[in-house]
């Protein structure tokens, strides 16, 4: 009877813990990348997506035709312009490539005007972008 009890006893309290494992949120790894999203044009969908390592940001994806599709990817070392590169075509290529913040950020302002406080940053940190 004892041996009995026990049994059932051990099923329930695994049980229980089996149920709240699942209903607890899975823990986050500290080496996972921030990722940060901004609806530029207020449809509901993502238009320039951040990644970064919880301080700087590493690389911004933006999508300036609203296609769905990213087609300017700029890329940051060290809370600093890279490069960037372009698909200035919407052929799902990136085309253009820049390695100079000025030429860049002329190209920005020329062909994507809306995407420009977003895309041309001083200083690539998360607790600067504006949400």
């Amino acid at each position: 009877m004892k041996k009995t009890a026990a049994l059932i006893l051990t099923a329930i309290v695994c049980s229980v813990c089996f149920a709240y494992a699942e209903m607890a949120p899975a823990p986050t790894p500290a080496n996972e990348p921030a990722i940060k999203t901004i609806d530029v044009n207020k449809d509901g969908a993502a238009d320039v997506t951040y990644y970064g390592d919880g301080k700087n940001i590493t690389r911004a994806e933006a999508d300036t035709n609203y296609d769905g599709k990213p087609d300017v990817i700029v890329h940051v070392k060290d809370g600093k312009f890279d490069s960037a590169e372009a698909d200035t075509n919407n052929d799902g290529q990136m085309d253009k490539k820049f390695s100079d913040t000025a030429a860049f950020n002329q190209w920005l302002n020329e062909n994507s005007p809306d995407f420009n406080d977003h895309l041309n940053r001083p200083d690539w940190q998360f607790d600067l972008v504006k949400f």
